[in-house]
C-alpha cells in the first residue's frame, strides 16, 4: 500500500482564506523532476534531465483575435472585439499573434505574489542534499493588461509568473541524484503590494522510478527485460523485434514504492530517431509541421501519439506485427505524474525509459508461422511443397513454402503513372517497366539478382542496363523524409524511351534469391 502524507504548507495567513472565498483564484505552484534513460546491450545510460519550478498567480483567457490597433465589437472576423491592451510581458497567445490589443474572454488578477521582482524570489530550504541554498535564478514571465476596453470600467490586471529550471547533462546523473531528492522544498516570494514582505510557499517532490543501478550491493530501478522472452541484439546495437510475430515487450522496476496508482500514467510508443542508423541517436520529436511523431502508434491528429497503458504497474505490452522489416526506432515508456500534493501545489514529474529496437524479418520466425503442421523439409534451401522454388525464394518473394499452388509472381513490364506519396511528398515519375521492392532487415541476409530470358525461359542471364533499358537499384535511407517511414530499397527497370522497346514484348523476367 502506498501512503501519502498530507502537507501543512507554511503560507501567508490570508492565502487559504482568499482561495476559499474566490472560486477563480489562480495561484498554482508546480514542481517536477524529469529524467531520461537509454538502455543498450551493456548498460543503462542517463541522457539528461531537469528540475523545474513554476508559479502562476492569476490568469487570462485569450479569445482568438488580436491586432496592432483596437478592434471594436461587431467587426467581421472579430465580433467580440479586442477587450484587452497589453501593458507589459506577453499573453498566452500563438507566437505569431500580433498585439498589443487582444480579445480576452475572462481574466483573474494576481492576488498574492508581486510581479517583476525576480530578485526577491528564492529557494530557502530543502531536504538534506548537495543542492546549494539559498538559491535564486528565477525568470519572470509576468504580464499586465488593461481590461475591459469595451466598457467604462477599464482596469489594470496583473498576472504574476515566475519559473526556474536546473538542468543536468548526460554526465551528471550522480550530481542530479545528490542535489535533488524527494521531500519538501521551501520558497519565498515578494508579497503583492508589499514586496518587502515575503510570501512563503512549499512544494513536495515524491520518489519516482530511476534507471537500473546498483545501490548498497542491491540492483534496483527500472529495466527492459526482453522481447518475446529473448534479448537478441543486432550488430549495430538494436534490440531485435519480430516482423512475423506479435512482440511481447517485458520490463520490471515499476513498484508501489515509487509509483502512485492514482497519480501516475504509463505510456508506450516507438519514437523516431534523428539518425536511425545510430542506436544512441537523439529522438526526432517533431515532424516538419512541429507535431509530435511516433512510428507507433501512427495516428497524427491530436496530442502526442502514444498508447496509454491500463496501469502504471504494468510489466509488459504486446505490440502487433505491423512494421516493415528493417524498421528502426526507440521504444519509449514514459511515466507521467499528475499529483496534487496540497491545496495549490502539484508534482508533475516524468521519467522516460528508452531502448533502441530493430524489426528483423527472420527465416526462423517465418518457419514458426508457416510450417504449422510439421517442419519436414523446412531447411532454408529445401523445397517443402515441391513447386520448384526453394523455401528461401518463397520466404523472400512472398509466396507460401508449404502450398504448391503458391509461387512467386514474376515481374512484368507495364506503364506506370506519375505518383506522389501523400505522406512523404516523394515523387515517382511516370515510366514503363517494373519495380521490385527488396526486403530489409532479413536474417539471414540475402542477395537479389534480376534475370531475363529471351527464349521463353530456357536460358536466363543477369539483366543489366542496355540500349533499351535502365536497370537501377534505388536505396532511400531512413530519415531522408524524416524517419516516420523506414529505409527502402528497390530495383527499378525503366524503358529508355518510355514505351515497350521493339523486340522485347515476349521477354521474361524473374528475381533470383541467394544467401549472402
Amino acid at each position: 500500500m502506498t501512503r501519502m502524507k498530507t502537507l501543512c504548507l507554511p503560507l501567508i495567513p490570508t492565502l487559504v482564506g482568499l482561495l476559499a472565498a474566490t472560486a477563480n483564484a489562480q495561484l498554482k505552484v508546480q514542481v517536477s523532476t524529469q529524467k531520461t534513460y537509454r538502455q543498450n546491450k551493456d548498460k543503462v545510460n542517463f541522457t539528461g534531465g531537469n528540475f523545474t519550478f513554476s508559479l502562476v498567480d492569476g490568469s487570462a483567457a485569450y479569445d482568438g483575435c488580436a491586432g496592432p490597433f483596437y478592434i471594436p465589437p461587431g467587426t467581421p472576423d472579430c465580433t467580440k472585439g479586442t477587450s484587452g491592451f497589453l501593458i507589459f510581458g506577453s499573453v498566452d497567445a500563438p507566437p505569431d499573434t500580433v498585439g498589443p490589443y487582444y480579445a480576452i474572454s475572462s481574466i483573474t488578477p494576481a492576488q498574492i505574489i508581486e510581479p517583476r521582482r525576480k530578485d526577491l524570489c528564492q529557494l530557502v530550504a530543502a531536504p538534506a542534499s548537495a543542492l546549494p541554498r539559498p538559491l535564486g535564478g528565477f525568470a519572470d514571465d509576468s504580464y499586465a493588461l488593461y481590461f475591459n476596453l469595451h466598457t467604462t470600467d477599464v482596469r489594470e490586471y496583473i498576472i504574476t509568473r515566475y519559473n526556474t529550471s536546473r538542468s543536468y547533462t548526460s554526465l551528471q546523473r550522480s550530481k542530479f541524484e545528490s542535489e535533488i531528492v524527494p521531500g519538501v522544498y521551501h520558497y519565498v516570494f515578494p508579497r503583492l503590494g508589499f514586496p518587502s514582505q515575503i510570501a512563503p510557499l512549499s512544494a513536495t517532490i515524491y520518489p519516482m522510478p530511476e534507471g537500473i543501478a546498483t545501490i548498497n550491493n542491491q540492483v534496483v530501478g527500472f529495466t527492459f527485460v526482453d522481447i518475446n522472452g529473448k534479448t537478441r541484439w543486432s550488430q549495430k546495437g538494436f534490440l531485435r523485434a519480430s516482423y512475423y510475430k506479435p512482440n511481447v515487450i517485458n520490463w520490471k522496476g515499476l513498484t508501489p514504492s515509487t509509483v502512485i496508482a492514482r497519480a501516475d500514467s504509463l505510456y508506450l510508443s516507438l519514437r523516431v530517431l534523428q539518425d536511425p542508423s545510430n542506436p544512441n541517436s537523439a529522438l526526432d520529436e517533431a515532424d516538419a509541421q512541429g507535431k509530435p511523431q511516433s512510428i507507433f502508434p501512427s495516428f497524427t491528429t491530436g496530442g502526442d501519439p502514444r498508447v496509454l497503458l491500463p496501469s502504471p504497474y504494468q510489466t509488459s505490452y504486446t505490440a502487433p506485427p505491423i512494421f516493415d522489416g528493417g524498421t528502426r526506432g526507440c521504444l519509449e515508456l514514459e511515466l507521467d505524474r499528475s499529483l496534487q500534493t496540497a491545496a495549490i501545489t502539484y508534482d508533475f514529474s516524468t521519467r522516460q525509459f528508452q531502448i533502441p529496437i530493430e524489426v528483423i524479418n527472420s527465416y526462423a520466425d517465418y518457419v514458426d508461422v508457416t510450417f504449422t503442421a510439421n517442419r519436414n523439409n523446412s531447411g532454408i534451401l529445401q523445397d517443402a511443397d515441391g513447386d520448384g522454388y526453394n523455401n528461401l525464394t518463397e520466404w523472400i518473394l512472398g509466396s507460401s513454402a508449404v502450398i504448391s499452388g503458391s509461387i512467386p509472381v514474376a515481374p512484368t513490364t507495364e506503364s506506370h503513372l506519375d505518383y506522389i506519396d501523400p505522406v512523404t511528398g516523394a515523387d515517382t515519375p511516370a515510366y514503363f517497366g517494373f519495380t521490385v521492392k527488396e526486403k530489409l532487415g532479413t536474417d539471414p541476409g540475402v542477395v537479389y539478382t534480376l534475370q531475363r530470358s529471351k527464349n521463353g525461359g530456357k536460358t536466363w542471364f543477369v539483366f543489366t542496363s542496355d540500349a533499351d533499358w535502365t536497370v537501377s537499384t534505388i536505396y532511400t535511407p531512413a530519415g531522408q523524409t524524416r524517419e516516420i517511414d523506414p529505409a527502402t530499397k528497390k530495383i527499378q527497370v525503366s524503358s529508355n524511351t518510355g514505351v515497350q522497346p521493339p523486340g522485347t514484348i515476349s521477354d521474361l523476367y524473374r528475381v533470383k534469391i541467394t544467401l549472402k
